[in-house]
């Protein structure tokens, strides 16, 4: 009896400790969305859950929304948020992820999880995505009148060594004539390189204003694609796309 009460039971009970400290790092494990120590795994995990192959990553940034203006609460703020964007021939994914305690990473719970864009050398070989944004105010007191975005432009031809682009919210009554648009508040950010076929504007974000406080309408994006000489090589009207 003194055996199994002072040798035996402490050994159990010690046992017992550690398979239930165990479970609770599962169950903590699982209600943090499962996290793991690379954004390679992750999207490796939801390429498995979606039944789909998202191709390597070849282009990531982080997601700064914090300076100036008068930040709305969004699935960013207080986060180390980062993008990636994945790669497989033409087709181009957007991944958004969440870096917990500096190493593990799991997948913010936005509509951007997995957003793809199809490209195509006889189409459309390029294009820009703002799915990465937030709602702002230019002054404080007008409401949400402009988006902070960070464009992310991406092109499926090779010959393609520098991009343009004029970023512009745009109301119904503005399609008829864009250009105007875009010389009265239009942006056109300087992009550089960030990876094979992705260019990204500068960080932290590019703020664009709306038609009017509260407006509804559209971001679109304007883009083009230049080779080695500086000539056009392609490029991208959104407008075309509702005739």
């Amino acid at each position: 009896m003194k055996h199994f009460r002072y040798y035996i039971l402490p050994r159990l009970l010690l046992v017992l400790s550690i398979i239930a400290a165990l479970f609770c790092l599962f169950f903590l494990w699982l209600s943090l969305d499962a996290p793991l120590p690379s954004p390679a795994a992750i999207c490796a995990r939801i390429d498995r859950e979606n039944y789909s192959s998202g191709g390597e990553i070849v282009a990531s940034g982080p997601i700064d929304m914090t300076e100036e203006g008068i930040i709305i609460k969004s699935d960013y703020t207080d986060r180390d948020c980062w993008w990636f964007i994945r790669r497989s021939g033409d087709r181009f994914q957007l991944q958004v992820l969440e870096r917990l305690a500096g190493f593990l990473w799991r997948p913010l719970d936005r509509a951007t999880r997995g957003r793809s864009y199809q490209l195509s050398l006889q189409d459309q070989p390029i294009g820009c995505t703002f799915d990465v944004f937030q709602l702002t105010s230019l002054d404080g007191f007008s409401g949400m009148d402009a988006s902070k975005v960070i464009p992310i432009l991406l092109c499926a031809d090779p010959a393609v060594v520098r991009v343009e682009a004029q970023l512009v919210a745009l109301s119904e009554e503005d399609w008829a004539n864009p250009q105007a648009a875009i010389a009265q508040r239009g942006v056109s950010p300087t992009f550089t390189k960030a990876g094979d076929g992705v260019w990204v504007g500068p960080s932290p974000y590019v703020l664009i204003p709306w038609a009017s406080p509260k407006s509804s309408g559209y971001l679109v994006a304007f883009c083009q694609g230049y080779d080695a000489d500086g000539s056009l090589v392609c490029s991208y009207d959104p407008t075309k796309d509702r005739e």
